[in-house]
């Protein structure tokens, strides 16, 4: 008899979710090697990746929004956070799931990438991945948190303007590329700190624990502790990446010139 928390019919991450997720993986990784004729240089890597995550965003956003304005999003339920909707089964948990699959195949190359180019990104990003697409992959091979990494999601509204900044940094005096920066900036603010730190993560800062020390079995409790863990170590990680929008702002050259945040110190 499986746990109330599991999946009706399941108690493993199921063939169409690792479908999606090593489809998605592949196709990345084949979309990025298309693009060779973009050239080897490091810029030509980065942008790559850019329009990469241009294409993710636009499937994760999109799905993760249309979630938020059609459906019930219990925050402060511990139940629905962790089991999913309906005790984790129905269309509405599929929903989560899929979508959370195919992000999983794209942090996945894109780590590999990142790896492979140290243009695209540094060590911050790396552990980005790590973290990320550890404890996604982890909830769905344990059918836990999903709601948890399908509703941060939301964080990335902020990533296509990241990109597009970088993009336009050539034309620093056009208007597309001072409306990327502010959008860049006041996004980050509201979905990673406001949306993702003090809603989301803080409300799982209170109702989890008596949650988790409920929980039947001592594997159940230290799957649980760590994804709360690697949520709040990703907390860290905006908070530092904040403190970088901060310091190019207090700074006042992204005013002369375009400042690449991978350099702020």
């Amino acid at each position: 008899q499986p746990p109330p928390w599991r999946h009706r019919g399941s108690d493993k991450m199921d063939a169409v979710e690792l479908g999606i997720s090593a489809g998605s993986f592949a196709i990345h990784f084949a979309v990025f090697e298309m693009l060779g004729w973009l050239g080897a240089t490091p810029d030509a890597q980065k942008l790559k990746a850019c329009y990469l995550s241009h294409v993710h965003c636009t499937i994760t956003l999109c799905s993760c929004i249309l979630y938020w304005i059609t459906n019930e999003v219990r925050v402060f339920s511990p139940e629905f956070m962790v089991e999913g909707p309906n005790g984790g089964s129905g269309t509405e948990m599929q929903w989560m799931r899929y979508t959370v699959a195919f992000s999983v195949g794209y942090f996945g190359n894109d780590l590999v990438r990142i790896v492979q180019h140290s243009s695209i990104g540094g060590t911050d990003m790396i552990a980005h991945h790590v973290i990320i697409g550890g404890f996604f992959l982890t909830g769905l091979l344990d059918r836990c948190c999903t709601p948890y990494h399908f509703l941060f999601m939301i964080e990335e509204l902020s990533t296509p303007f990241l990109n597009l900044r970088w993009q336009y940094r050539a034309e620093k005096n056009s208007k597309v590329y001072a409306f990327c920066q502010a959008a860049f900036a006041i996004l980050f603010f509201l979905c990673r700190i406001l949306i993702g730190t003090g809603l989301v993560w803080l409300s799982g800062a209170v109702v989890l624990p008596s949650y988790i020390l409920a929980q039947p079995s001592l594997l159940r409790q230290g799957h649980l502790t760590a994804q709360f863990t690697a949520c709040t170590l990703s907390r860290f990680l905006n908070l530092f990446w904040m403190w970088k929008i901060y310091k190019i702002a207090a700074g006042g050259a992204y005013k002369k010139q375009h400042v690449d945040e991978d350099k702020v110190n």
